[in-house]
């Protein structure tokens, strides 16, 4: 940036929430960020744009038709959105037996705001500052969110395990695979100033 320019209202808002990181703001409610994200960086918020009801998806600016293309400040408006990771990993020893194990994990937001913090990344993923999320609740964090799914990827290593034949720790080829779904809504938004 050369000298003497000013920040964009994105820039602002990305700032803005990062010195919130930690704090609650407002009564802890995702909308409570983005609406004073907006508020205190001089754009329109969704009280501006309306309606803004309980089980709105609020409007928070310029709709963007493609959500690769969003900046960091940019607002997301979430609905339904669920990704399942699941983890299936094998264990193959020397005599044949082999152990299989699979653990599913699920990160929820039904209706959501959250502010984008990052580029989207070659698996669909990019940075954002919420709250009332999971794990630290109704403070501001640091989070990521799956925009898309993510094609299975299998890594191959050794190590130990029980062997199910002699039960005892024995040394295993060990093949991992790891699935990403996404399921849900996302808009995108890109501020408007005032």
């Amino acid at each position: 940036m050369s000298k003497g320019a000013s920040l964009t209202t994105n820039q602002k808002i990305v700032i803005w929430a990062h010195g919130k990181l930690g704090k609650r703001i407002g009564r802890g409610e995702c909308w409570d960020l983005g609406e004073e994200a907006l508020n205190q960086n001089g754009a329109q918020t969704s009280n501006d744009l309306g309606p803004v009801g309980s089980d709105t998806d609020y409007v928070w600016g310029d709709p963007i038709s493609d959500i690769s293309k969003v900046e960091p400040g940019d607002i997301l408006q979430i609905r339904d959105h669920v990704v399942t990771t699941k983890t299936e990993t094998e264990y193959l020893f020397k005599d044949g037996s082999t152990v299989v194990t699979k653990n599913e994990h699920y990160a929820k937001r039904g209706h959501h705001t959250a502010i984008v913090n990052g580029k989207l990344d070659a698996d669909g993923r990019v940075k954002t500052l919420e709250q009332h999320v999971k794990p630290r609740g109704d403070i501001v964090q640091n989070m990521v969110l799956y925009t898309r799914d993510v094609p299975a990827v299998v890594s191959k290593s050794t190590g130990q395990y029980k062997n199910p034949r002699t039960r005892q720790l024995e040394r295993a080829n060990i093949t991992k695979t790891v699935t990403v779904t996404v399921t849900g809504t996302i808009w995108p938004y890109h501020p408007k100033a005032k």
